[in-house]
């Protein structure tokens, strides 16, 4: 008999029982390890039956089951991961979608939509009917691979999201892709003409509407979805919208001063919001110290702004007002 070791007491191998190792007189069981193919990635129930797997090793405590007829040797942890343990089961013509894809491309996605839904654009008579699974007919969608999932692009991402999100969450996610939030260089510093573009496509189908609302509000050079919030602030106050986003500042002698979100350069005025990490950051506390003295030397003044700004804006409202007339 061959010795195995099972821990601090050695154990006797005695015997094997559909995929499982029987260890010594204690009974235990331990689970004999999977094909390497297995192993790599999420695979289906038939894929297993097709090596030799049986239903019990299939029902083995290290196994997880992210779908019906799914196993996986880990739990699916983040959008790129619930997407993989998804996979084998999509078919011909369908390709993760909608939020589910705006956020494996990097794009901005409320809290308030639900995490665990995928979503999946299929082109065929049958979409997906599964538990946690919204499909959505779309006779000629734009798609690509993210690694090796298969996804609208960013740009249709955008037009499908206008029936999802409200106007403002939809004029970041145009926002991002103008700008350069995401990671990835399909859905980053896209010029306003292709967002046009992906509008006329979209046509007269539910959302057009508001996607051409946002449209109109989408702004290039927009850094983070708190700057989209605090435009569109302004702008809705009635205020004259900034004329330059994320611009340089430069002294009378040409100096650089700094970058800053939103300029207005006739007023010498400068609007900065100023999120939590400017705080909490000790060396861009410091760098936000030194910039803020340089901008008074220089004759310019800067309006900082926090999320308290945003919530209850009207006294700053007063205050931008005041310094623009």
């Amino acid at each position: 008999m061959r010795r195995l070791d099972f821990g601090s007491r050695p154990q006797v191998l005695t015997g094997s029982l559909d995929g499982y190792l029987t260890a010594g007189s204690l009974g235990r069981m331990k689970p004999l390890p999977l094909p390497a193919e297995l192993r790599a990635a999420p695979f289906t129930v038939s894929e297993a039956a097709s090596v030799g797997i049986g239903e019990k090793r299939l029902r083995g405590s290290d196994l997880f089951s992210p779908h019906h007829g799914v196993r996986s040797m880990r739990a699916p942890s983040g959008i790129r991961e619930r997407c993989l343990a998804y996979l084998p089961l999509l078919r011909p013509g369908q390709a993760f979608s909608h939020v589910s894809a705006a956020s494996l491309w990097g794009l901005p996605v409320p809290r308030a939509i639900s995490p665990g839904v995928l979503h999946v654009v299929f082109t065929g008579a049958r979409g997906p009917r599964r538990p946690g699974v919204v499909g959505h007919f779309d006779s000629a969608p734009n798609l690509m691979f993210f690694g090796e999932i298969p996804v609208s692009s960013p740009l249709d991402v955008w037009a499908q999201c206008s029936t999802l999100l409200e106007l403002d969450d939809l004029v970041a996610m145009g926002d991002a892709l103008a700008g350069r939030w995401s990671g990835q260089p399909e859905a980053r510093e896209r010029p306003l003409a292709e967002l046009e573009a992906s509008v006329i496509r979209w046509g007269r189908r539910r959302g057009a509407r508001r996607l051409r609302e946002a449209l109109e509000l989408v702004r290039a050079r927009v850094w983070s979805p708190r700057e989209t919030a605090l435009r569109l602030l302004i702008v809705r106050a009635g205020l004259p919208e900034p004329p330059e986003l994320n611009a340089d500042v430069r002294a009378d002698d040409d100096t650089w001063l700094g970058c800053s979100d939103m300029v207005y350069r006739a007023r010498r005025l400068a609007v900065e919001y100023q999120g939590d990490q400017h705080r909490t950051d000790k060396r861009q506390w410091r760098n936000d110290v030194r910039r803020r003295e340089r901008y008074v030397d220089a004759g310019w003044r800067m309006l900082e702004v926090t999320d308290d700004d945003l919530i209850a804006p009207n006294d700053f409202l007063v205050r931008l007002a005041g310094l623009l007339r």
